[in-house]
């Protein structure tokens, strides 16, 4: 594949306008009712993280996987009009059971553990009768607080300083949004490359080139963790509770033993507050390959749990790895593309255009 010619059409501000229009045309023309044909047997499992009040910042990369009260409510409606809402019950009876299923069966997870699932989530899963998993951090339970990753994307996009030197001499220009959030990708690339001390060391230095206030109380919906009392609130309103580590770190990056630490130790302590077993862990970014290995794949196995969940890959079937079930990850996005998104559409379009990519 020329990736230089893919790159750029990527880039193309044309490209970004065709896919909307393709976007709304598919929406609009009833061609999703064929997507959602040929993915009639397999299951859609849905990525959330934060659903808030209208008015949060949109264009902050903060809450780009946060959707608004009112947009929840719809793509809920969206599910049961289209899609037949699961539990994770039924999921496992078929997996493991071969237990039937409805056609277009939808499993809807969360990621993170926010207070906000409990405040503004479940209400509305309970007023549309469908229930969920949510995926914990327990190194945070019952705090307001950024993750590691947050913390330098807050830095990087909102700190007064004009550049961010990398340890390594490498300058970026923070002069203005696109440049800042260029910078957050950045970020999250090269820490993909280091070990966790190398991680550590880089995050020390971005800290101390960008200070910043602390996030106003308007962030508090976005940054506070359930505790142990939401959890196991949750959990008695029919809501699965998985694991999704102590600290959110990339795994791969790891040691062997401290991997083992952060899989095995949330589960445990999950375990404590809800007095029974943890059976599901969703890797913490969730990249196959880049963000967990087979040997973290294993130590997830050896831990005890039934299921993990990747965060991208598509819809999962009887025969997918069930320490590697791939997800649909749902963000700020128009409902024409969630739509298409979640038919599988999407994917679709973007094969296609790789393919194109590769004759040039």
């Amino acid at each position: 594949m020329n990736l230089r010619v893919r790159d750029s059409w990527y880039s193309n501000p044309l490209y970004g306008q065709v896919k909307r229009w393709l976007f709304e045309f598919l929406f609009h023309s009833g061609l999703l009712s064929f997507f959602r044909f040929l993915r009639r047997h397999d299951v859609l499992i849905a990525i959330y993280h934060d659903v808030l009040p209208a008015g949060f910042p949109e264009d902050n990369p903060l809450f780009g996987m946060a959707v608004s009260i009112e947009e929840f409510a719809w793509q809920l409606d969206y599910f049961k009009k289209h899609y037949n809402p699961i539990s994770f019950e039924q999921f496992s009876d078929w997996y493991f059971h071969g237990r039937e299923l409805p056609s277009r069966s939808v499993l809807i997870t969360f990621d993170d553990g926010h207070a906000n699932n409990l405040r503004f989530t479940l209400p509305l899963l309970q007023q549309k009768q469908i229930t969920a998993v949510c995926f914990v951090l327990t190194g945070d339970m019952g705090v307001c607080r950024q993750t590691w990753f947050e913390d330098a994307y807050y830095r990087l996009m909102f700190s007064t300083a004009k550049s961010w030197t990398l340890r390594s001499g490498e300058c970026w220009s923070l002069q203005n949004k696109q440049q800042r959030a260029a910078a957050c990708g950045r970020f999250f690339v090269l820490s993909r490359t280091l070990s966790e001390g190398d991680q550590q060391e880089e995050l020390s230095s971005l800290r101390s080139q960008l200070p910043v206030t602390e996030p106003g109380v308007d962030l508090a919906d976005r940054f506070e963790f359930l505790c142990a009392d939401d959890v196991r609130r949750l959990s008695e309103s029919g809501i699965e509770i998985g694991s999704h580590s102590v600290s959110h770190p990339i795994l791969a990056a790891l040691q062997p033993e401290d991997a083992k630490r952060e899989i095995g130790e949330s589960k445990a302590t999950l375990e404590r507050v809800l007095g029974r077993p943890v059976r599901a862990f969703a890797y913490p970014f969730g990249a196959p390959g880049l963000d967990f290995t087979s040997r973290d794949e294993g130590l997830v196995k050896d831990s005890g749990y039934s299921f993990a969940f990747a965060g991208e890959g598509g819809f999962a079937t009887r025969s997918s790895n069930r320490f590697r079930i791939p997800r649909i990850g749902i963000g700020r996005m128009t409902r024409a593309q969630f739509a298409t998104t979640v038919a599988g559409a999407d994917a679709s379009l973007k094969r296609m255009l790789a393919l194109g990519g590769e004759g040039q």
